[in-house]
């Protein structure tokens, strides 16, 4: 049987579903794999590699697996993997839409409410034995404008979810048509437009060179002093040195991160100095119920590439003309 290799396993079960079509093997949990090598050596002449964002798969990982049919992503879209060479190389690579969105627009709303209400500082405060004082006083999110950067499925549920608490949404999105954006509740608006008019702006689109430091210097001076930034998307998204100079003079309120430039971040990012500030380790998709859909929906990819059939959530459908 067909050599089949789990990078990263987090939900076991799911993964064993492709045993039907092939020997099911798990890399090391405490390796990130970010030695083309050491990728190299796990794969072998396995069939088909099932990944999250750990390994790096360059145009050398990807020509080095002979036998390789399939990379299948768990997740959101692979920045972690070398599209062209993928296609090049013949093999489509998988990724599972929407496996998570319910789970990081639960999150992202999490980190808006904690904001206003202050929780991160008056946690603190109270461990110091402080009570609650006239500087800490929280707000309420009803009645707030709130814009969404990216209306994928995240966005979109988060837009959801923000129904009962009758705020206006704003919406940035070039690539969603209007009427979509319209029929949620929210409004289409550019980003400018965005930036300048919401008490909280919450991102969540993709990762691409279009949007890399989408919030940089001039997005942040173009917010309220009284505004705050959410990140579940990803974290070069936002550029921390930009964002750190905007929290430590004000220029925003404060922002909640859920990702960063770099990962894991490090104990000794500026960041994480500040106290205007609220972080949680990636772990907006990281629940229960959204890697169980996730690890599910790479496995049947998998076995739909093992049994012949054509996958059917490609980022590179390119990759047919060179099979």
């Amino acid at each position: 049987m067909a050599d089949i290799i789990v990078v990263e396993p987090f939900e076991t079960k799911s993964h064993l579903l492709m045993s039907q079509v092939g020997n099911v093997r798990f890399g090391d949990t405490t390796c990130t794999y970010t030695n083309e090598d050491e990728l190299i050596d796990l794969i072998g002449d396995a069939a088909a590699v099932v990944t999250t964002s750990r390994g790096k798969y360059t145009l050398k990982v990807i020509s080095a697996a002979k036998k390789l049919r399939i990379i299948a992503k768990c997740g959101a879209l692979p920045n972690n993997v070398d599209l062209n060479a993928a296609t090049k190389c013949g093999i489509p690579v998988t990724w599972t839409p929407g496996s998570n969105a319910v789970s990081v627009a639960e999150h992202a709303l999490t980190i808006i409410l904690s904001l206003l209400k202050k929780l991160p500082q008056t946690m603190q405060d109270l461990k110091q034995g402080e009570w609650h004082t006239e500087d800490k006083k929280a707000e309420e999110l009803s009645n707030k404008t709130v814009g969404i950067v990216g209306f994928g499925q995240a966005g979109y549920h988060l837009s959801k979810l923000l129904v009962p608490y009758d705020v206006r949404i704003l919406c940035f999105d070039p690539y969603i048509p209007k009427d979509k954006i319209l029929s949620s509740g929210a409004k289409p608006v550019d980003l400018s437009t965005l930036l300048s008019s919401c008490d909280v702006v919450s991102l969540h689109c993709h990762m691409c060179e279009e949007t890399f430091h989408l919030i940089n210097k001039d997005a942040l001076r173009k917010m309220k002093n009284t505004a705050f930034l959410v990140n579940t998307g990803r974290g070069p998204l936002v550029d921390e040195s930009a964002l750190w100079t905007a929290l430590k003079e004000k220029w925003i309120a404060g922002a909640g991160l859920d990702v960063f430039e770099i990962e894991p971040a490090q104990k000794d990012n500026p960041l994480f100095q500040l106290d205007n500030i609220l972080i949680t380790p990636h772990m907006a998709g990281w629940t229960q119920e959204a890697l169980i859909r996730e690890a599910k929906g790479a496995s049947e990819e998998v076995i739909r590439v093992l049994n012949g059939k054509a996958p059917l959530n490609v980022a590179n459908p390119e990759y047919i003309k060179y099979k």
